[in-house]
């Protein structure tokens, strides 16, 4: 994957100097509009292969959720965003789960944790055999817009914990 690191090192430094006053103020959509974008010359996806049936399932949520009586809430102050993730297991309830992201409404996820981390789905999917089994542990991440942290650091981490594990199939769910 060829990715130009620190040309975007030095696009995002400029970006963050010429946006945090904007981002102080709450004006996102100004400041999206200009952000340097990370472009691949390739695709790093794996095509799929296998039954479902036989595989292992985790889930990852960009929806910011977190474990309010054990983990740290993501940080929401920073331009820069949260480049680490949570590690949730899969019989978490609900009520258990806390919201830290910024930049959408989390009222239906509020009332229905499965819109944005479709883990109870996904349960009743390995009981009826459609999916072979759901990982005891499920991810989450927030915003970033620190992607050279989240792809140097963060993503080794977290593509060695789901290797870990024995995850065939990650199911992304973008907020």
């Amino acid at each position: 994957m060829g990715i130009d690191v620190d040309a975007f090192k030095a696009a995002y430094k400029k970006w963050v100097a010429e946006s945090e006053a904007d981002y102080r103020a709450g004006n996102f959509k100004d400041i999206i509009k200009k952000y340097p974008l990370l472009v691949s010359d390739g695709v790093p996806w794996t095509p799929y292969k296998g039954r479902p049936s036989e595989q292992t399932f985790a889930l990852v949520t960009t929806g910011g959720l977190y474990l309010k009586d054990s983990q740290q809430p993501f940080d929401t102050e920073s331009i820069h965003g949260d480049t680490s993730f949570r590690e949730i297991p899969r019989a978490v309830r609900q009520e258990e789960l806390g919201i830290a992201h910024a930049h959408y409404d989390h009222g239906l996820a509020e009332q229905d944790i499965n819109t944005i981390f479709p883990i109870h789905r996904f349960l009743d999917l390995e009981k009826e055999g459609i999916v072979g089994k759901v990982a005891d542990t499920h991810y989450s991440f927030s915003y970033v817009n620190d992607v050279v942290t989240l792809v140097t650091k963060t993503v080794p981490r977290f593509l060695s914990r789901i290797r870990s594990e024995g995850v065939d199939v990650l199911f992304l769910v973008p907020v």
